[in-house]
């Protein structure tokens, strides 16, 4: 069977399937999700994992997920051991081959897999960051103008202190961060320090890249996050955010 005819098969078979995986093996199958494990979008997925014989897996998406079209049509993402990732569109007379990363859209087949996922260049301490940004925004929302915020009050807001601190050690603790995606992982994957929102079986089936990149999708945008603080936050408290969140390059060029 040629590798076209077998992903428009395997994608059309998981387009058929209300939830669960497709897997192309001697023959097409389809896997049922493991019980209890089902976070959307990608529930069906999380916790399967195929053996060696299985060479490809497809399963249904929406196609708004990985900005293919806004409305509700569903595509098929087929990721095989040897090939590039595809999309099987009931629209389209063949599948289309990705040819960008798509993120966990394509992340979850290879861990279904078994294949190691591509590293992700983002820090951890940019997901600490937004965290932070994300939380003084509430913390400013709730308040109001009539509390106006200061440095004191926000720096505290930080995951990597619990008292105030001076921009500048803030930004040189945010540099050493020692925690890489792997130690971040495994400490999520770990029952006494879950990651929020994430059951630590989850993060135990992912690797570090595909772990990164799940905790990166669901944050907001952090320039957006500092557009809208410098809406509700005084100058001289955003210039205290802005040299804490400053790169070690741009930081010295200010000093200089």
């Amino acid at each position: 069977m040629a590798q076209s005819v077998s992903t428009s098969s395997l994608g059309r078979r998981a387009l058929s399937l209300n939830c669960g995986v497709a897997a192309l093996a001697d023959e097409i199958v389809a896997i049922p999700p493991p019980p209890g494990i089902n976070p959307n979008p990608y529930g069906p997925l999380v916790g399967v994992r195929c053996g060696p014989a299985v060479e490809a897996v497809a399963y249904p998406l929406a196609a708004r997920l990985i900005d293919c079209d806004p409305g509700d049509t569903r595509i098929a993402i087929v990721v095989s051991r040897t090939e590039a990732p595809q999309i099987v569109d009931l629209r389209r007379d063949r599948p289309m081959t990705i040819e960008v990363e798509l993120g966990p859209a394509v992340d979850v087949g290879r861990r279904v897999l078994g294949m190691e996922t591509p590293k992700e260049s983002t820090s951890p301490s940019d997901v600490l960051d937004v965290y932070w940004l994300d939380g003084i925004i509430s913390s400013a929302l709730r308040s109001g103008p009539e509390k106006p915020h200061s440095w004191a009050s926000v720096s505290v807001l930080h995951p990597l202190t619990d008292q105030m601190i001076e921009p500048w050690r803030l930004r040189n603790r945010r540099l050493r961060l020692p925690l890489g995606w792997d130690a971040f992982r495994h400490r999520a994957s770990n029952t006494s320090s879950p990651w929020p929102g994430m059951d630590p079986s989850i993060a135990g089936w992912l690797d570090d890249g595909s772990f990164a990149r799940w905790c990166l999708a669901d944050l907001p945008d952090k320039d957006a996050i500092l557009d809208d603080l410098r809406d509700l936050l005084e100058p001289s408290v955003m210039a205290c955010i802005d040299e804490a969140l400053a790169p070690r390059g741009e930081w010295i060029r200010r000093w200089l």
